[in-house]
């Protein structure tokens, strides 16, 4: 995938495709359910963003109406059902891309690990995680982030309220609810909110990597130095735009 990308949340649409995540815009009808299913090897992160439905795992279910968003860890039997009259409309987040395993029944009794159904109104994160880190971000009206980047992860934005100014490696455009917004490892970025609404922002960065994020100090000719340790053993750049 492109190093930044902007896209529609709309059905059908490929939203993130890179080695750490793969997320689609996909939807379930009405009265219809994926069937019991597990990935084997990949996290699911999954945010239900319009529509009523409920996610199964093991002797557990869980009824929600959109917009809501839920964890799987991987292994884990699930299954996802639309109970409205209008399909169940959802970011379908594998990380990473993996095989999906139709499953004939579901485990008899839950485990720990499982499903994990979250809000949208907190600051609601997924479980503890090596292969993603994801949930709920929020800016409330006149505030940004700091300028960051996360070292050897993409993450992906998923507006779902208010007006923002996405900046990447100092290239700002104005993103509103429905779009999402793809930024490649090692490209720093920052959001501010510039409406009169909270921002809400669901959000993911495969893999949860140590130090999380990476800031920069701006220097005296424009450019950016950054002044978190680096851990992976790559080497450090020098100051950027």
């Amino acid at each position: 995938m492109a190093n930044y990308a902007r896209l529609r949340l709309e059905t059908g649409a490929t939203l993130a495709s890179d080695e750490t995540i793969q997320m689609d815009a996909i939807e379930v009808a009405a009265g219809e359910s994926t069937g019991p299913r597990r990935h084997p090897g990949s996290d699911l992160g999954v945010l239900f963003y319009d529509g009523r439905g409920e996610i199964q795992s093991a002797d557990r279910t869980f009824p929600f109406v959109g917009p809501r968003h839920a964890f799987v860890s991987a292994g884990t039997i699930f299954e996802i059902r639309c109970t409205g009259n209008s399909p169940l409309k959802m970011a379908y987040a594998l990380c990473p891309d993996g095989p999906t395993e139709p499953v004939g029944e579901h485990a008899p009794k839950a485990t720990a690990g499982g499903a994990t159904l979250l809000g949208i109104s907190q600051f609601d994160r997924f479980p503890d995680s090596g292969l993603v880190r994801g949930g709920m971000f929020f800016l409330e009206p006149g505030v940004e982030s700091q300028y960051h980047s996360h070292d050897g992860a993409p993450e992906v934005f998923v507006f779902l309220q208010g007006t923002c100014d996405c900046t990447t490696e100092n290239e700002t455009v104005r993103v509103g609810p429905g779009e999402v917004v793809y930024v490649a490892p090692e490209m720093k970025h920052r959001l501010a909110n510039v409406g009169k609404d909270r921002l809400v922002v669901w959000l993911t960065v495969t893999p949860n990597v140590t130090p999380s994020h990476t800031f920069y100090d701006r220097q005296l000719d424009g450019t950016w130095l950054r002044k978190t340790p680096r851990l992976d053993g790559k080497p450090v750049l020098p100051p950027t735009p």
